[in-house]
Parts: structure tokens; C-alpha cells; sequence
């Protein structure tokens, strides 16, 4: 017989637990071991369940109204599924803070929120958390800025329409080449025009009279911009490994080999991501709702590979004004707990939202 680790044989408990205060809440009956079993959500046997039972009723979380009948919960157990409640309300809004934070503290590029905002989706979820930006290089320009980091090493920085920021350190040994100047004329010239067509506008209408060459590496930032695949973050590959008895060892390591190969995995979000919009922009013509980001649930078969048979996705994309920018989304089992799931996923994406609106804000005041 396999002996759970302390912590696995806990964390069973209170699932059990919590699923049946939730179905006594839902229809007022005692709940038995057999309704458990056949729920078919625990994978477990019906002597375990029936054990776990017994060890509820010792402490106090569990009673029965008739011998042969089912069971209730106690007021502790009660208490204990408030409490649960509760502690993820806490931690949702602790993590809001969090990121909020650093915000304040001017870690206002996107790729970095992205990977704290991934890691805070894997760790609400204890599921497999991703994000997806979408490349920038027919974005519109907003700004233009050059920073002096030290005698010869500059950043120059591109903040898009959209709110993305990128930023891009050089080393030049001219010191007399005025960067003011030139952030002046960058601005004047580029703002409102793409990536690829700023680049080209440098090569056509700045490098032939530039004799100092200082052209000539922002073309190339813009060169190097404009190959900027999508960029794709992945938190939490370990939680597949949490739940062993719910997979084979060969669908985790296919899952595995899946996750390893970062082009083929951000080709089959990617393709998610164009499933959104085309969702989105279909709602938005029926006039159905007003919300920007739309979630999508595929489950086991619908995902279309075999690797994500035994395995259910929940993304949603996110966006910044009218301009949908990327997709976040969990991998889980297909036996998940949707409703909390679902929530999670898209209070996320609201608030990835309302963060890149206050950065549009805050540029608007530069």
C-alpha cells in the first residue's frame, strides 16, 4: 500500500471536507461516503474515502444524524470552510497589493509584471500558469526617450500606444552627440508610426546624414524590436507532479516534453490567443456584452493534441483600451474545481487591465 506524504494526506482531507460542506450547503442532505466515491472528483477508493470519514468524525469536522446515514458538518467545520474562503480572498488581495507595489516603485515594464503576474496566477491556482505578449513590431509608437546611464552607456526606451514598454541599453563613445536633440526629433518623426515602419523611416531619412553613427544603433534597436517573437512566461510546472495518481507517468512526461519545447507551446497559445479575438470581435457585433477580455475554457479533447488530453485550459486575453495585447491562462487537470478556477483567471486579467491603465494614465502626465 502507498504511504501519502503529511502534507498530500492533509490536503485530501480538506478537499473532502470542503466538497461535502459544499454539497450539504447546496441541498440541505447528509452527505455519505458512496455520493463521495461516485462524484468520481477524489480518484480514491471507497475504503479511503470511508477512513478519511472516520478520521473527520474523531475530530470533530463530521456528525451523523442516523448510524447508517450520512454526515453533517459541525460548526468547526464550518468555521474551518469560512476560514478556507477567506484565506484565498486574503491572498487574491494581498497579491493585488503586491503587484501594485511594484508598480509604484516603477517596475513598469511589461515583461517583467507579466512573469510576477504569472507567478501569482500559478500560486492562487496550484495549477500551471502562462502568460502571452503578443510581439510589438506593428505596434504604434508613443514615445521616445534616451537615458545617460553613465560616460558611454545610454538606455533608449519605446513606449507603444498599447502601454508596452521596452527598453534597450547601448554603449556609444561619442560624448558630444546631444541626446536631448535627438529624443526631440525621434519623437516627432516616429510618434504614431510602427515599429517596422519607424525602422525604416531611420534607414531612409537619418543614417545617410548621420556621420556620428548614433543612427545607426537606434536602427538597429528597432531591427532587433521588430524580431521580437511572442514573448511567453510558464510558472508552476511542478503542480503536475502534485497530483501523480491523476495522470500516467507517460501523459506527464509528454506534458513535460510539451511544456520543454517553448516555440510548439507558444505556437498552440498563440493560436489560442487568435481564437480570443475573433471570439471577442464576434460578441462585440451581436452587442452581447461590453467586456474586452472574453474567458475560454477548452477541456481534455478540445484542446486537439494528445498531450492535453487529460488536461483543461482557462485563458483569457487581457487588454489595454480597444488593443487586445496577449493572454493569460492555467493548465490543470480536467477534474478541477472550475468555478474558483474560472474566477481566478479572469479577476487576473481585470486586473492586469486596470494596472496597464493607470500606466497609460501616469504617461499621459509625463
Amino acid at each position: 500500500m502507498r504511504i501519502l506524504k503529511p502534507e498530500v494526506a492533509k490536503e485530501r482531507k480538506d478537499k473532502i471536507l470542503n466538497w461535502l460542506i459544499y454539497n450539504y450547503i447546496s441541498n440541505g442532505k447528509p452527505v455519505s461516503s458512496k455520493e463521495i466515491f461516485e462524484s468520481k472528483i477524489f480518484n480514491i477508493s471507497p475504503a479511503s474515502i470511508r477512513n478519511i470519514l472516520k478520521e473527520l468524525d474523531e475530530e470533530g469536522y463530521l456528525e451523523q444524524v442516523h448510524t447508517s446515514g450520512g454526515r453533517i458538518p459541525t460548526d468547526k467545520a464550518y468555521r474551518a470552510y469560512v476560514d478556507n474562503l477567506l484565506n484565498l480572498q486574503n491572498l487574491a488581495e494581498m497579491e493585488k497589493e503586491r503587484v501594485e507595489l511594484d508598480y509604484e516603485r516603477r517596475i513598469a515594464e511589461l515583461d517583467y509584471f507579466l512573469k510576477h503576474t504569472t507567478k501569482i496566477l500559478s500560486d492562487l491556482t496550484k495549477k500551471i500558469g502562462f502568460s502571452m505578449v503578443t510581439d510589438i513590431s506593428n505596434e504604434s509608437i508613443k514615445r521616445i526617450d534616451i537615458v545617460k546611464v553613465s560616460s558611454f552607456n545610454y538606455i533608449f526606451i519605446i513606449v507603444t500606444q498599447s502601454g508596452i514598454i521596452k527598453h534597450y541599453p547601448f554603449t556609444f563613445k561619442d560624448s558630444k552627440i546631444n541626446v536631448k536633440n535627438i529624443v526631440s526629433v525621434l519623437n516627432k518623426r516616429l510618434k504614431n508610426n510602427s515599429i517596422i515602419e519607424a525602422k525604416e523611416m531611420i534607414l531612409k531619412e537619418f543614417i545617410a546624414k548621420d556621420s556620428s553613427g548614433i543612427y545607426k544603433i537606434i536602427y538597429d534597436i528597432f531591427v532587433s524590436a521588430a524580431r521580437e517573437d511572442d514573448e511567453l512566461f510558464l510558472e508552476g510546472l511542478s503542480s503536475i507532479y502534485d497530483d501523480m495518481e491523476d495522470f500516467s507517468p507517460e501523459e506527464i512526461r509528454s506534458m513535460a516534453r510539451l511544456l520543454e519545447e517553448k516555440e510548439r507551446f507558444s505556437q498552440i497559445i498563440k493560436e489560442r490567443f487568435n481564437e480570443s479575438l475573433n471570439k471577442a470581435k464576434l460578441i462585440e457585433s451581436e452587442g452581447k456584452t461590453s467586456k474586452k477580455h472574453i474567458i475560454n475554457v477548452s477541456v481534455g479533447s478540445e484542446n486537439k493534441i494528445k498531450e492535453l488530453n487529460n488536461f483543461s485550459l482557462i485563458t483569457s486575453s487581457y487588454c489595454a483600451g480597444e488593443k487586445n495585447l496577449g493572454l493569460i491562462g492555467i493548465i490543470g487537470h480536467k477534474r478541477m474545481e472550475y468555478p474558483k478556477v474560472i474566477s481566478i483567471v479572469d479577476s487576473v486579467s481585470s486586473m492586469i487591465e486596470s494596472i496597464l491603465s493607470e500606466w497609460e494614465e501616469e504617461s499621459e502626465d509625463l
